[in-house]
C-alpha cells in the first residue's frame, strides 16, 4: 500500500524504476503500466506474469521534501499456509495528548469453507502480563481485492502514559494454518538536549552557589581562628600581669 501525500508542483509521476530501470518498461521488463485513472498513483497488469517479479520504487516530490516507497512483487502459485504481510504497520514516536494511528494489512486469499471467517485483532503488549486490548482507542477493519487483502486501522485519540510500548495486529483467516503477527512500537518523544542559553544560565548559578558556600565556609573557619587567637592572647597577658606583680 502506498502512502498518500499532499503534493505541491508535482514533477513527474511518482512510479519511476523497477530493478533499476526507469519508467516507461518494455515488454521484456514489466508488463505493468501506469494507470492514468488513478492520478499516476497506480500502476496495474491485466495479466501478471514472471517478468513481473521484482522491486518497484514510487517517489512522491514537491518543492520540499520527498517521500520513497519501495515494494517488491512475488508470485504465490498455491495458496499461502498464513496470511502474508501486504504493509507492515511502522514505530511511531508521540507526545503525550497526540493522536496515534496504525494500520496493518496483509493477503489472505479467498475463502473456501461458507462457514470460515477473518479476523485481525490489535492487542497491546506488556513484559509482566499477558497481552490486552487497546484501551481508549478504535479499530476499523478494511478489505480490498474481494476481500482477498483485509487491514486494520487502529486509532488512539489522546496518548496517555499507559499508551505507550509494543502492539501486535494479529492477523487470521478460517484458509490458513497459523496467524500472522506484525508488531509496532509507540514511543515518547525523547528529551531534547538543554539550548545552549539555558545551560550557560544554569552554569553561573551553579558556580554562584559554590562560590557562595565556599565563602561561609571560609568565613567560619577563620572566625574560629580569631577567636581562638584572642583566646591565647588573653591568656598570655593574664600569665605576665601574675609575674609581674608577684614580687610587690
Amino acid at each position: 500500500m502506498m502512502e498518500r501525500v499532499q503534493q505541491k508542483k508535482v514533477d513527474s509521476g511518482p512510479w519511476g524504476v523497477k530493478n533499476g530501470q526507469p519508467y516507461p518498461w518494455g515488454g521484456e521488463i514489466s508488463s505493468l503500466i501506469v494507470y492514468p485513472e488513478a492520478a499516476n498513483q497506480t500502476i496495474y497488469t491485466h495479466r501478471i506474469s514472471e517478468k513481473d517479479i521484482g522491486n518497484y520504487t514510487c517517489v512522491l516530490r514537491n518543492d520540499t521534501s520527498a517521500i520513497r516507497h519501495d515494494i517488491e512483487l512475488q508470485l504465490q502459485e498455491d495458496k499461502p499456509d498464513y496470511p502474508l504481510p501486504t504493509f507492515k504497520p511502522k514505530d511511531m514516536i508521540i507526545d503525550l495528548g497526540e493522536t496515534a494511528r496504525f494500520y496493518c494489512e496483509a493477503f489472505v486469499g479467498k475463502l473456501d469453507l461458507p462457514d470460515a471467517t477473518n479476523k485481525i485483532v490489535w492487542m497491546q503488549l506488556f513484559d509482566d502480563k499477558p497481552a490486552a486490548t487497546v484501551t481508549d482507542a478504535s479499530q476499523l477493519n478494511v478489505t480490498r481485492e474481494d476481500g482477498q487483502i483485509i487491514g486494520s486501522y487502529l486509532s488512539i485519540p489522546k496518548i496517555q502514559q499507559h499508551h505507550y510500548g509494543r502492539y501486535r495486529c494479529q492477523i487470521t483467516s478460517g484458509n490458513l494454518d497459523r496467524p500472522l503477527d506484525l508488531s509496532v512500537l509507540l514511543s515518547p518523544t525523547q528529551v531534547t538536549a538543554v539550548e545552549e542559553s539555558e545551560f550557560d544560565a544554569l552554569a553561573l548559578i551553579i558556580i554562584a552557589s559554590v562560590a557562595a558556600l565556599l565563602a561561609l565556609v571560609l568565613f567560619v573557619l577563620c572566625r574560629s581562628d580569631l577567636r581562638k587567637d584572642h583566646h591565647l592572647d588573653h591568656n598570655r597577658c593574664s600569665a605576665q600581669f601574675i609575674a609581674d606583680n608577684e614580687g610587690v
